[in-house]
């Protein structure tokens, strides 16, 4: 038992000296080799701009002062299936650096064997066993694993961009399809008053036809004024029920409707319970660096870097330390004890360039990355700078629908009064009844434009504070 002790207590001094020579070698880390250049971003910097806040924030819908919105947001950030494959690409990074990060600690193994025998001339039988305790530890002299620690890293810094870019278009694509939702029933409900006021003039197109004050012309072009009111009702209700289960999908219902009380509390809204942020007029270039595509680019580019790093230095040589203790019978342990201890090394000296090309396709990823993220910002600021613009467009155009309607109001009632009283033909009624259904309709989709532009530009500001102070 005495050998036993001494070759562990040898053992350790060995590991110790071995270890030492690494601390001592490990000189050569990872440093970036490339910097992003600076993005040119004045088209948002024209005017005084309002800073943007410095964190991206997924509660931005709030400004919409819509309270029923709060739980079922809630239940679509959790059962959104879109949203649940990115938290699990989340989970699979964290994962990845965990490996990579067992790299810092040596490797240990155990082995066991056992061999019997019987000689077949003499009859005799035989029985062997051994065991070891075996540790080996790559040194990472040049940083490759740091390198690769670090790109793991970065890779689970891309998955929550990732999960966050995917949360905030799910949430734009939900509230979207909401106010879809409402737009369509306003408008149905319309349409259904649009039918009955058909039918109603129709009566009254054939009591006169009837009693020869007009001619069959006006009662077939009544009638084909009905038809269309009934099939834009056909329409408007097969688009409800196909746009209910887009709404149903996004909230993982299986059920392919909306039948949670919390769920139906949205559709009794009406789209003007939705309330119409002030949004500053100029932005400021601050909003970008809050944008997970944004983030995203930086991050990618830095694990490309990385990769040009890892590739720089493959053909380098490393130092690999392995130690091994073993007793020949178990069945014995005061005798039969070895100790072994090897460092090892290489090189690659002649492999035909394919280190060298290797380095090369890393440095093009490099290069390739820097365009990537130049491109990323240019497309940023270009759907942030159309967002804003629309947003405009979208609140003018608004302001004409009302005043169309209410035209368009006063137009009919009075065509109405003149055709009674036989003042008036039925054409200029008939185009009057058109007009203000149209003007009708059109205020529905010009309010329910304004916010989507709303939504259109919260979207691309990642969820900023962008409201005028």
């Amino acid at each position: 038992m005495h050998s036993f002790r001494f070759s562990v207590s040898l053992a350790a001094r060995s590991l110790l000296c071995a270890f030492s020579c690494i601390v001592l070698t490990a000189s050569c880390a990872y440093s970036p080799s490339t910097t992003l250049p600076e993005t040119d971003t004045q088209a948002l910097q024209k005017a005084k701009s309002v800073d943007a806040t410095s964190q991206i924030t997924t509660s931005w819908w709030k400004v919409f002062e819509v309270a029923e919105l709060a739980p079922v947001m809630k239940t679509l950030e959790s059962q959104n299936l879109t949203l649940n494959q990115a938290e699990q690409r989340v989970k699979r990074a964290q994962f990845l650096l965990a490996q990579v990060n067992a790299g810092d600690v040596p490797t240990i193994t155990v082995r066991t064997s056992g061999r019997s025998g019987r000689d077949l001339d003499s009859g005799r039988s035989s029985h062997s066993t051994s065991g070891g305790l075996g540790l080996s530890y790559d040194a990472d002299i040049w940083g490759t694993r740091d390198a690769q620690q670090r790109s793991r890293q970065l890779g689970i810094d891309t998955a929550q961009y990732q999960f966050t870019d995917a949360l905030l278009d799910t949430q734009a694509l939900f509230i979207n399809t909401l106010l879809e939702q409402i737009s369509l029933q306003s408008r149905l409900s319309i349409a259904m008053q649009n039918v009955e006021i058909s039918e109603a003039l129709l009566n009254l197109v054939q009591i006169r036809f009837e009693e020869g004050d007009t001619s069959g012309i006006e009662v077939s072009q009544q009638r084909n004024t009905l038809i269309s009111a009934q099939s834009e009702v056909l329409r408007l209700s097969n688009s409800l029920t196909l746009n209910e289960r887009a709404l149903a999908v996004l909230l993982g219902n299986e059920s392919m409707q909306f039948n949670t009380p919390e769920q139906k509390a949205l559709l009794s809204l009406s789209l003007t319970d939705f309330s119409l942020p002030e949004v500053a007029p100029i932005l400021s270039a601050e909003v970008l660096k809050q944008r997970p595509d944004v983030q995203l680019a930086i991050a990618q580019f830095k694990q490309a870097d990385l990769a040009f790093y890892e590739a720089s230095v493959a053909g380098l040589p490393g130092m690999s330390l392995s130690a091994d203790i073993g007793v020949s019978d178990l069945l014995d342990l005061a005798q039969g004890w070895t100790l072994g201890a090897a460092v090892s090394s290489a090189a690659t000296l002649f492999d035909g360039g394919r280190l060298e090309a290797a380095e090369k396709a890393a440095k093009t990823d490099v290069d390739l990355a820097i365009l990537q993220y130049q491109q990323t910002v240019l497309s940023a600021i270009e759907a942030l700078l159309n967002s804003q613009t629309n947003l405009v467009f979208n609140q003018q155009n608004y302001r004409y629908a009302l005043a169309s309607l209410e035209n368009n109001q006063q137009l009919y009632r009075l065509a109405d009064i003149r055709y009674k009283a036989g003042d008036t033909d039925f054409l200029n009624l008939l185009n009057a009844q058109r007009s203000f259904f149209s003007a009708r309709q059109s205020v529905i989709s010009s309010y329910q434009a304004v916010l989507s532009s709303v939504i259109a530009t919260y979207r691309e500001s990642a969820g900023a504070d962008i409201t005028s102070s």
